[in-house]
């Protein structure tokens, strides 16, 4: 008896303070638009977590790690300079974003934070190496990139590293070249003309310098004056993930097969002051 009076009270109590308050049921589609919403949102943040994976890919891939200590002085300075900080930091957050609002949506509690999250990760990292593949992440990187504060992308801020012919760094692309590959013609990201002197290089350079295109040189450091440039490695440029880039280009030179200079001969004594020498010779002997 006294519960069925506790019952009667408290709907009596409900309905006075609907009446009080002048509250009205919802309609129902408005939970359906706000569960539609919740899952867009989920979605649209994970896709954008693909497109920062892709992008984080495209870094990863044009950085050549190997030659950290030849463009710095040391792997620390490297790795701040060259590592994907953006667009981890993106992924992190738009994952965290898609899961939030996974979670919010009708059903979204009855789902594990292990498998939401698993979820949201495998489906940006799934779809982010799929626009990596054909192409899509070098876009990114060069376009919304080039927006972001504290970063420049990767092709952008390695040029800077290969603009440095003070230090005996220089890359640009190769614009002709002596049938022997004794000498070149380079022009460089600044559009400058540089004669440069390749009387040290051996086959895996002098080949590198025949394909022509874009190549990185490690020379002899110059004066600020100066227009000659002696090389003694030539490594070719390659771009990986980005459809912008062109096919390459068809050989500038032919070299001789009768040329004297073999691959065993040691380089003159002003190139083997360049550090890190061995290093760059064990690179340029596994045919870099």
């Amino acid at each position: 008896m006294t519960s069925h009076f506790n019952d009667d009270h408290f709907a009596k109590r409900v309905l006075e303070r609907i009446s009080d308050e002048k509250l009205t049921p919802r309609p129902r589609w408005e939970f359906v638009f706000k569960n539609y919403v919740f899952w867009g949102l989920g979605a649209v943040a994970i896709a954008l977590g693909a497109f920062a994976f892709s992008a984080m890919l495209f870094e990863i891939e044009n950085v050549d790690w190997r030659l950290a200590l030849v463009t710095h002085g040391s792997f620390l300075a490297f790795f701040l300079d060259a590592a994907p900080f953006l667009w981890v930091g993106a992924l992190a957050l738009f994952i965290a974003l898609g899961y939030v609002n996974v979670r919010r949506t009708n059903h979204g509690y009855r789902y594990s934070l292990a498998l939401i999250a698993a979820g949201a990760v495998l489906t940006s990292l799934t779809f982010g190496a799929a626009l990596y593949a054909t192409g899509w992440g070098g876009l990114i990187e060069e376009t919304v990139g080039a927006y972001a504060p504290f970063h420049r992308p990767i092709l952008t801020e390695e040029r800077s590293w290969w603009l440095a012919p003070g230090k005996g760094l220089l890359g640009g692309h190769i614009v002709s070249a002596a049938p022997d590959v004794a000498s070149f013609v380079l022009r460089d990201f600044n559009g400058a003309l540089w004669n440069v002197d390749g009387s040290d290089l051996r086959m895996p350079d002098m080949a590198a310098v025949a394909r022509g295109g874009l190549v990185r040189i490690v020379g002899v450091p110059t004066t600020a004056t100066s227009t000659v440039f002696h090389a003694c490695f030539v490594l070719s440029w390659e771009f990986h993930g980005d459809f912008q880039r062109a096919p390459s280009p068809l050989p500038v030179a032919a070299i001789a097969s009768t040329s004297e200079r073999s691959p065993f001969v040691a380089r003159s004594e002003v190139c083997k002051g360049i550090r890190p020498y061995q290093q760059l010779r064990a690179l340029d002997e596994a045919g870099f």
